[in-house]
């Protein structure tokens, strides 16, 4: 009987057994449906299954979840969920799928070792780790890896660099990211370089560099992870010169004359200028240079900058030789005749003695003749408008054809041009200002400029604010006295028959240097704003800058001569007149802990509740610092050393009674500040 029960206890343990074993269901190992790896962008996504053993039906409420490992491959703290899907739940006798679609990758997947599982919320399912997959993430839509500014690194006339290159990371809109926040890979001549990950990188060597995001396995599906290419190399000043498709460097005029750079040296990125005897040739800023038919005969050479790291590359002079002829001194491009007047045209060439020239006047020849030595000046007269051409049948190798033309046209009005004669310091006093082009226009609406022997025909005055000065001659001495005014010069056509004419108006106004920004109030309190303010004039142009992180920032759309400031910080104007373009001095304005380091050039003194003293800022009390006002006569009004303390005007020997007076702030002894304070009662 005992026996007997332990056979049936048996039977009832091995048929829980076998109903266990159906119950429990397995998912296998999840895998992409498509690729060995996840390079997953913002737009793209992925598709993976795992498959589902047979069994019984799981819970309806049961939820199939796909999760992701940490970066090394563990599952030791959890995974991060990917997606969910519910079902399939019900029983089967075959395997299923549990897909999942649409799957993004993380933005913070950078690892070829993660792996994947998928975890059920309800019933006796176990699950199974894949091998790793690759996941990397990275916005290949919008990002731009940028390496060097996209310039390569190019050094001469040395034996050896060493040069320090950075990525930057950018976006369609401009906008730079942090290249410290993505890993780094370096490679030279498409070999990584180990042990370098930062974004900045040390080279040595000639040889080709990218940097690129590290991103494992997927390394080569992503297009922008990789930044530009950047050649490093050294070019040595005797691998450069210039070169012509012609024999050599001698030529006829009428041949094609082209000088250009050695292949090494061309490149749209590179900055030229070529060189004729020394002097720089305008406008000729290309690898190439074509010569002219007349006149080209000398030395060229040609100045190349590189790189930031390669300026001024010179190439070997070359000796460019004229077989033929040239007319050395053309005819001007056009030419005003004046009434009563007689031009005489001039041409200088060198073609040698026996040469045949001859002038024309619209069509027809009106003289000819043969040169009589080898260097000749042939000179004609134009009493009429018309044009006016010379041709010369050149007695030299190149049987040199050469011609020179010019327009001679009538004028029905003039136009002249006042300016300062030079480049002006606004320190500079007086300065000089001066006729600098008068031109005649003519019926058709050409401008052509007078020579200056034509303005022996005009008579000129000088006048200030619409009163003559009594000065006739073509330039005018202007003092800072005069400052305030402005001037014309007039002319009169001394034969009559012409209209006068009047230049343009020009404003002289003479800027400090020193010239020290207004601030009311001196503080900048919390919600408060603070106003700063420049001289008002007319005719000045103003912009204001703000000092940022070591950089002078425009403050966009503030023309005025006023800023309104709402942030404490360090703030500038530039101020431009006709006559030279000035900074003010920083006025750093601060708030209640801080007041501004600024020095007012504005007082109102008379009862009201601002503005009433002179008030600096508080480190002009300190013991070191000496305050002297002059009057606008040079008289002392006011002085004091070891510190100031808003003691002017109370203590003014004038009272403040005069409209402009003259500060200098010292500092042991020597001169720190500067400028005017003007009385407004």
């Amino acid at each position: 009987m005992k026996k007997r029960l332990n056979l049936t206890i048996i039977v009832i343990f091995l048929a829980l057994g076998i109903h266990v074993a159906n119950a429990q269901r397995i998912i296998g190992a999840p895998s992409l449906t498509s690729g060995a790896q996840a390079c997953g962008t913002l737009s793209n996504s992925f598709d993976f299954v795992a498959e589902l053993s047979p069994g019984t039906a799981l819970p309806a409420s049961n939820v199939f979840i796909l999760e992701l490992s940490d970066p090394t491959g563990s599952f030791a703290n959890g995974g991060e969920e990917l997606l969910s899907v519910s079902g399939p739940n019900e029983a089967s006798g075959g395997p299923s799928n549990i897909n999942f679609t649409n799957v993004a990758v993380p933005q913070n997947a950078n690892s070829d070792d993660y792996r994947l599982r998928v975890t059920a919320t309800e019933g006796n399912v176990t699950n199974t780790i894949s091998e790793p997959i690759p996941f990397h993430f990275f916005d290949d839509d919008n990002l731009e890896v940028i390496l060097n500014g996209r310039d390569d690194v190019i050094f001469c006339r040395v034996a050896s660099f060493a040069k320090e290159i950075t990525v930057e990371v950018t976006d369609l809109d401009d906008n730079v990211f942090d290249a410290n926040n993505f890993n780094w890979e370096w490679l030279k001549d498409d070999v990584i370089i180990p042990g370098e990950n930062s974004p900045t990188l040390l080279i040595t060597e000639v040889g080709e560099y990218q940097a690129r995001v590290q991103v494992g396995l997927c390394n080569n599906v992503f297009r922008f992870n990789k930044s530009n290419k950047v050649d490093a190399s050294i070019i040595n000043v005797g691998d450069i010169s210039i070169v012509t498709d012609a024999p050599d460097f001698s030529f006829c005029p009428d041949e094609d004359k082209i000088l250009s750079a050695s292949a090494n040296i061309v490149d749209g990125r590179y900055e030229y200028q070529w060189f004729k005897d020394g002097e720089a040739l305008e406008g000729e800023i290309a690898s190439t240079i074509v010569l002219p038919d007349n006149n080209f005969g000398g030395e060229y050479t040609l100045r190349i900058n590189i790189s930031e790291d390669c300026q001024d590359l010179e190439t070997q002079p070359v000796v460019v030789t004229n077989e033929g002829s040239s007319i050395t001194l053309p005819l001007p491009e056009s030419l005003i005749l004046l009434p009563t007047q007689t031009l005489t045209l001039v041409v200088e060439t060198d073609v040698p003695a026996g040469s045949t020239f001859r002038w024309i006047v619209d069509t027809s020849i009106q003289t000819q003749g043969i040169t009589v030595s080898d260097s000749e000046t042939l000179t004609f007269s134009a009493p009429f408008v018309g044009d006016y051409r010379i041709e010369i049948e050149a007695n030299d190798p190149c049987n040199s054809m050469l011609f020179s033309e010019t327009s001679v046209f009538a004028a029905e009005r003039f136009d002249i041009t006042i300016a300062p004669e030079e480049v002006v310091d606004c320190e500079q006093d007086p300065i000089t200002i001066a006729l600098t082009e008068m031109v005649g226009i003519t019926s058709g609406g050409e401008r052509v400029p007078l020579t200056t022997e034509q303005f022996d025909f005009f008579d000129f005055e000088w006048f200030n604010d619409g009163v003559s000065t009594g000065e006739t001659s073509l330039s005018l001495n202007v003092s800072r006295s005069d400052s305030g005014g402005s001037f014309e010069l007039r002319a009169i056509f001394r034969p009559g028959g012409l209209p006068n004419t009047v230049s343009n108006n020009l404003p002289i106004d003479f800027l400090s240097s020193d010239i020290v920004l207004d601030i009311t109030p001196p503080v900048l309190q919390a919600g408060e704003s603070v106003v700063l303010t420049a001289p008002l004039n007319a005719n000045f142009t103003y912009e204001w800058y703000v000092i940022q992180n070591g950089e002078e920032v425009l403050i966009e759309g503030e023309t005025s001569n006023t800023l309104t400031v709402t942030e404490e910080g360090d703030y500038f104007a530039i101020i431009s007149s006709s006559l030279c373009t000035t900074r003010t001095q920083i006025a750093s304005v601060g708030g209640p802990q801080a007041l501004s380091e600024l020095i007012p050039n504005v007082i109102t003194p008379g009862g009201n509740a601002a503005n009433n003293d002179w008030v600096l800022p508080n480190s002009f009390r300190e013991t070191d610092v000496e305050v002297i006002i002059y009057s606008s006569n040079g008289k002392v009004d006011f002085q004091k050393n070891g510190g100031y303390n808003a003691d002017w005007p109370t203590n003014s020997a004038s009272q403040a009674n005069e409209l402009i007076y003259y500060y200098i702030i010292s500092r042991s002894s020597t001169v720190v500040k500067k400028g005017t304070i003007t009385v407004m009662r």
